[in-house]
């Protein structure tokens, strides 16, 4: 099997067995062999970042001229956007040890939301 970065447009070329491929929850990641994953929003964090950066300088901004009424309006509406965001963005799933993330896929009660500890653990391997 062969996957290809979106970002980057690298190919690679992963051997995994038929059953690895077919089953609607991953196990164990193709490309490493980790059996530790978790659950995100699949959203792009720099975008999210973005938001709060704009939505917060505009706010600044009103806040300085001392009008707070749209000083928290524009705070609210961020929330409000947020909130709009959270429900419609689906939950990809990534692993521990490599970050390849899978699309699609069935959702595992197993696979929780990020913990630092576990990613610590994966951190310090070398390589």
């Amino acid at each position: 099997m062969e996957l290809t970065c979106p970002s980057c447009g690298d190919v690679t070329r992963i051997d995994a067995p038929v059953e690895l491929v077919n089953q609607r929850s991953p196990r164990q990641c193709p490309a490493c062999d980790c059996r530790e994953f978790f659950i995100r929003k699949d959203f792009p964090q720099r975008l999210g970042l973005f938001l709060v950066i704009v939505f917060g300088l505009i706010a600044s901004v009103f806040y300085y001229y001392e009008n707070v009424v749209a000083t928290f309006a524009t705070l609210g509406s961020l929330v409000v956007i947020d909130a709009i965001i959270y429900l419609f963005v689906g939950r990809v799933t990534v692993c521990y040890r490599c970050r390849a993330e899978f699309r699609g896929v069935a959702y595992n009660a197993d696979h929780e939301p990020f913990d630092l500890a576990t990613s610590e653990k994966y951190s310090q391997l070398p390589g």
